[in-house]
This record gives structure tokens, C-alpha cells and sequence, in this order.
């Protein structure tokens, strides 16, 4: 992009160079969207002039450009080069230049050129507005209206407007009158022909463009009536789906006679259609499959709505929060409480499946006592003090892991590193810190593995009966286990929970899935970015277990195995201009968070040397801070260096499967390595 003065630049498109004026939102109002703006046919970008600034303010970039030949010296001179699905296409390669989703906006002309593109590439666009642009011209009294001005143009050339300009800007304004001169007397005749001659064939396509979803605008004047009626417009909008918005003491150009009306209606609609969108991208985040890659879905709410009510299906109304000092808040004010406490304003059916009973009623997802009689108890037993005296047996349980890792990559065909490696590492540390045997540890792991899909908020049939079947089997070995012992966390449970109902099963359940999950979920997102990263691992390969310390912050941070906290709000509260009632839930997205950048620069940048200003959220914060937190660190500092250094040639050999269903807890069912030359 050439930048010829302080608005004025020349758009690289891949249709060509575009002449555009451009404003810029203010530092920190960035919405991470654009605003493109195309004029009528005897229009010039310079119509928008009056709204630019206002859009600006409103946190977007706007472009507002000319069309193709509209007033090049070199335009094109035959009128057939000049179609408005010409133009559409020139538009589509201005949207996509932005870099960024778009509203777009067409006036009169530029309306019918804005509605083409909205049909050819609806995926680029966020919403459309149609200003002063009606149905169609294809009937016969537009038909001859157009041919008509057709004709007079062919006779006295665009000075046949003259008359217009002197009666729109009064005689004493010399500067806008000498624009308007210098402007007609630029304007190409062969885009004018062209144009209105594409006008005549050009049908009301409302329904197609209402089969797009787009949130539509359209807006014009209340004088606005010359070539369509009131009703001519009040029923196009209703065949489009579309807002209908009349701008007072307007004709044609709201945007030139009423631009602050304009603008304010423009960014109400803007924010309604990004709410919308927005609630589009949540619903896609927790359906019930694998998530690639969510963290694009989490920039665009944290930069466009930060702060989300919406309404899922079989759930009660909640607030998705995304930005790190919104997700911090929520985490450590004492009247946001753990969903254990109101479980049916989460969900409707949570009493339906034991595991999911049982979890919410144990420790972890409980206030008051409940929550801290158990949690001081295990706290002594999990000070990072008493994660230090474990590291000689992690360690020896990472060589035997390795081991057994070696020998299955040795006869070269890929390996999944979950199966080989992840599982068995977390279900060994888990089961040697419960005083659980090996066999025990090593099946209780693949039963939490599947059972974790309790967490989530959306299942299909077959997971949810597959979760339900997982965890009845590791309740009652958990049961069991905890019976048999008298020494150690499990049988300490037993103790504080005399009465062994379901609160207690919740508990183990809690204790052994909390204690497995999160380093079988940690080790492979972590291979997984190590491997992706080599420059980064042989960082990590070179230095001992402390020195990897900051490179396992950097996985938590770069991608949490707990992508969402829930709290139940007990009391109202704010988070920027959406109020919270009492009993509502509040979602806070730690994957979210983590990648906010007014917690940490180049949040995108995955960099094992970064020192944060403080931890990040993935073990959560406040009274809810996760027990486990400096043995969970312990387990990957010691795994990730070991790993690099004894298969420094460990390559990713094929697609990676993520977990499924992964809106809650992230982590990765396939990761195929092999080892490379």
C-alpha cells in the first residue's frame, strides 16, 4: 500500500491498483476489522469524507475508494469493461487487500456493486449495508429513466450534473463547488455508460442475498423517494432479512447530509451483527469435535466482543469473557463461585451420568469448607517443596517411560506419541503419588482419558455413552483402591468424606482425572510445539531441568490443557457494558487470555525464552489455583528435555488428531512421530 498523504493511498489489490482514502482506528480501539465504503455512479470516494473520521473512532479502518476507470486518466474507454459485476470483482480484491473481515457499504450504485460481491464472497464479509439502493432497475420505468440520463450524457457529458451540484452545495461553500467541478470534469464517460447500462438488467436479488446469513442494513434517507417509494424499500428489506433504517431530514446521501446520524446508526448495526458473529464462532468453538486450531476464533472475541451473553441450547444464559484482566477478575473475586455450587444454572441434565454427579459435587467445584478442608490437606501434601522430593522418582519414571518409547519407534514406522509415551508417563506419576500399582495406574489412565469428556459442555450420543461407560469403571476402581489402603491421598479421603457418598467418589475421580490429565494433556501439546518448533527445542534439549522451567511456561501459556474456567455468579456484577445477574455463568477463556496482548507482547510467537510479567492462567488463579501446579511443572521439566535429547532426530510423521470433544480440556489423541535420518 502506497501512502500518498495522511488518508489519501493507493490500495495493491490483485485486480490492480486502487486509489482509496483510509482512516485508522486510535491506538487501543483496534476491533480488527475494516470498514470498505464504494460510491455512487457519479460519486467519488470523497463522498464518505464526512463519515471517516467518526468510523475511525469507532475502532475501524475505513477504506473508501473509486472504481476502476471512474476517473483515471488511462481508463479503460469501452462502456462493456465497466459492468457491476465488474466492479463486484474489483471490490472483492479491495476487501481482501484489508487484511481483515469487513462490513461493507455501497451507495446508491455502489449499493448494487456491494450486493454482487456480498454473492460472490459472503465468507469475507462480517455484514452489508446498502445505502440509498433500492431492489433493481430492470423495470420499465427505471429502465427508461436510466436510458434516458444515458442519452443526455452522450449529448453534454458529465456537466449535465452541474445543475445538481448547484442546488446540493450552497454557492458559498467555493471549495466544495471547485471539488465538484474538477470532478465532473474527470469523471470517464465510458464508466458511466457502462454502468448505467448495467443498471437496466440489474434484478431484485434480495432472497439471494438473504440465502447468504450476512446481517444486512439498508438504510436511506426519508426524502429519499425519487426512485423507489417508502414501500418499494420497506419491502425489499423484508425479502432481504434485512434492518430497515431511515435517516431524518436525508434524501439521497445520508452520509453527506446527515453523517453523524449515519455513523451512529452504522455502528449500532456494526455492533449487533459482530455480537452475532461472534456467537457464530462460540457455538463453533463448543461443538462436539476436534478444535485444530481455536485460538483465531479467540482473537476475534477478545478484540470484538471481549465481553459475550449468549444462550446455548439446553444451558442457561452465560457470559464468555476473553481478555486476560476480565479472566484474572473472575478467577479471584469470592463472589464468583465454582459451578459445583448451582450446577443446574450450567446445565439442565447434570444429575443424568454418575461421573458427572459426582464431579460436581466434589472439592474441586465447591466453595466453603467443602472445597477447603480437602484442598489444605492435599496443599501440605503438594507443596512445591514436597514436588522436589519426587524428582529423583519422575525422573526414573521418565527413563523407563523413554525406554519403552525407543523401543517402539526402533523399527522406523510412525508412533503415536500418546499412546507411547503420554499416557504412560501420566498415569504412572499419577498412580505413584496415590500409591496406586503400575497395572492399576496404566488402566485408570485410559478409562480418564475417555471419562474426562465429563468437563464438557457439548457431547454427541456415542461420547457421552462412551464417557459414562469410562467413568463407572474408574469410580469403582477408584472405590476399591481407596478401601484397600490405609496410608496415602486416597484413603485421607476416605477419612474426610466419612459418609462415602457421591462427593467422595467425585473426589477420587477428581484427584487421580486432575493428576493424570493435565501432564498427559501438557506432554503432548508440548511435543507437539517442540517438534513444530526445532529452533525452540534445541533450546530446550542443551539445558538441564531448571533451564527448561520458563520453555514449560511458554507450552502452558501458548496452549493451557484447561481452556475454560466456569464460575457461577452469586452476586451482580460488570464486565465492560453487559451486566451480570446472580446465578448466571460466567465462561472465562483461558486460551483466550493467555494470548492477550496486554499480557504478553507477540502473544501469537511461541518462545521458550519468554519470561511473562506474571504466571499465566492455565492452572487457574485465586482460592481455585490448581493444588497439583508445581507437580504438573515438575513432571514436564524433567519429560521435555530428555525426550529432545535422546531422539534428537523425533519428527511429527503424519496429521495430528486433537481431542475430541475438545472445548474444556485440550489435548491430542494422535500424535504420529518417527524418528528422521
Amino acid at each position: 500500500m502506497l501512502t500518498l498523504s495522511d488518508s489519501e493511498v493507493v490500495l495493491d489489490t490483485a485486480r490492480g491498483p486502487v486509489a482509496a482514502l483510509l482512516t485508522r482506528p486510535p491506538v487501543g480501539t483496534d476491533r480488527n476489522a475494516a470498514v470498505v465504503l464504494c460510491a455512487g455512479v457519479v460519486g467519488s470516494k470523497e463522498d464518505f469524507l464526512p463519515v471517516l473520521p467518526a468510523i475511525a473512532r469507532a475502532g475501524y479502518h475505513a477504506y473508501a475508494y473509486d472504481y476502476h476507470g471512474h476517473y483515471a486518466e488511462l481508463a479503460e474507454e469501452s462502456p462493456e469493461a465497466h459492468t457491476i459485476a465488474k466492479h463486484a470483482e474489483d471490490l472483492v480484491a479491495v476487501v481482501e487487500s484489508a487484511g481483515r473481515p469487513v462490513h461493507l457499504v455501497g451507495h446508491s450504485y455502489g449499493g448494487f456493486v456491494a450486493r454482487a460481491a456480498a454473492l460472490m464472497r459472503p465468507e469475507l464479509l462480517l455484514s452489508v449495508t446498502l445505502i440509498g439502493a433500492g431492489p433493481g432497475m430492470d423495470g420499465a420505468k427505471h429502465r427508461r429513466l436510466l436510458a434516458g440520463f444515458d442519452k443526455t450524457l452522450a449529448l453534454q457529458g458529465a456537466a449535465v450534473m452541474w445543475p445538481v451540484v448547484r442546488r446540493l452545495v450552497p454557492e458559498r461553500d467555493t471549495d466544495r463547488r471547485e471539488f465538484w467541478r474538477r470532478r465532473l470534469a474527470g469523471m470517464r464517460l465510458a464508466f458511466l455508460h457502462g454502468a448505467l447500462r448495467s443498471l437496466t438488467a440489474e434484478p431484485d436479488r434480495g432472497a439471494d442475498l438473504r440465502a447468504t446469513r450476512l446481517p444486512v442494513l439498508l438504510m436511506h434517507g426519508y426524502r429519499d423517494q425519487r426512485l423507489w417509494s417508502a414501500q418499494d424499500f420497506a419491502g425489499y428489506a423484508g425479502r432481504m432479512g434485512a434492518e430497515l433504517e431511515i435517516i431524518p431530514d436525508a434524501s439521497h446521501s445520508p452520509n453527506l447530509e446527515q453523517p453523524e446520524l449515519t455513523v451512529a446508526a452504522l455502528a449500532r448495526f456494526w455492533a449487533d451483527a459482530e455480537r452475532r458473529h461472534a456467537e457464530r464462532l462460540f457455538v463453533d468453538l463448543v461443538r462436539p469435535r476436534a478444535l485444530t486450531d481455536p485460538y483465531a476464533h479467540y482473537r476475534t472475541l477478545r478484540e470484538r466482543t471481549p465481553v459475550l451473553r449468549i444462550d446455548l441450547p439446553g444451558k442457561a444464559a452465560a457470559v464468555v469473557l476473553s481478555r486476560h484482566a476480565d479472566v484474572t477478575r473472575l478467577l479471584q473475586e469470592p463472589i464468583f463461585a465454582s459451578p459445583g455450587e448451582d450446577p443446574a444454572r450450567l446445565t439442565h441434565n447434570w444429575q443424568d451420568v454418575r461421573i458427572v454427579r459426582c464431579l460436581y459435587q466434589s472439592f474441586g467445584w465447591r466453595e466453603g469448607a467443602v472445597h477447603t478442608e480437602l484442598r489444605a490437606a492435599l496443599a501440605r501434601r503438594l507443596v512445591p517443596r514436597r514436588a522436589e522430593e519426587l524428582r529423583a522418582d519422575t525422573i526414573a519414571t521418565a527413563e523407563a517411560c523413554l525406554d519403552r518409547f525407543a523401543a517402539r519407534l526402533a523399527d522406523g514406522s510412525p508412533v503415536n506419541l500418546v499412546e507411547a509415551l503420554a499416557i504412560p508417563f501420566a498415569s504412572l506419576v499419577t498412580g505413584r503419588l496415590l500409591d496406586i500399582p503400575d497395572a492399576d495406574a496404566l488402566r485408570l489412565g485410559e478409562a480418564a482419558r475417555v471419562a474426562s469428556a465429563a468437563f464438557e459442555p457439548f457431547m454427541t450420543p456415542r461420547q457421552r455413552s462412551e464417557m459414562a461407560t469410562a467413568g463407572e469403571e474408574l469410580i469403582d476402581a477408584l472405590e476399591a483402591l481407596a478401601a484397600q489402603r490405609e496410608t496415602g491421598l486416597l484413603p485421607m479421603v476416605r477419612r474426610l468424606r466419612p459418609d462415602l457418598g457421591e462427593q467422595y467418589l467425585g473426589d477420587l475421580v477428581l484427584l487421580f482425572g486432575a493428576g493424570y490429565d493435565s501432564p498427559a494433556s501438557l506432554v503432548t501439546l508440548g511435543a507437539r510445539l517442540l517438534l513444530s518448533y526445532p529452533d525452540e527445542a534445541a533450546l530446550v534439549r542443551i539445558g538441564d531441568d531448571d533451564a527448561a522451567g520458563p520453555a514449560v511456561e511458554e507450552i502452558l501459556r501458548y496452549e493451557p490443557p484447561v481452556q475454560i474456567a466456569v464460575r457461577i455468579a452469586m452476586a451482580p456484577a460488570r464486565f465492560g457494558d453487559v451486566e451480570v445477574q446472580p446465578g448466571m455463568a460466567v465462561l472465562g477463556l483461558v486460551g483466550a487470555a493467555n494470548r492477550d496482548p496486554g499480557y504478553v507482547t507477540n502473544p501469537d510467537r511461541f518462545d521458550v525464552l519468554r519470561r511473562p510479567p506474571r504466571a499465566a492462567l492455565s492452572f487457574g488463579a485465586g482460592r481455585h489455583f490448581c493444588p497439583g501446579a508445581a507437580l504438573s511443572r515438575l513432571h514436564a521439566q524433567v519429560l521435555f528435555p530428555r525426550l529432545l535429547r535422546r531422539f534428537p532426530t523425533l519428527r511429527i510423521a503424519g496429521p495430528v488428531r486433537y481431542r475430541a470433544p475438545g472445548t474444556m480440556l485440550r489435548g491430542i489423541e494422535d500424535l504420529p512421530v518417527s524418528l528422521g535420518v
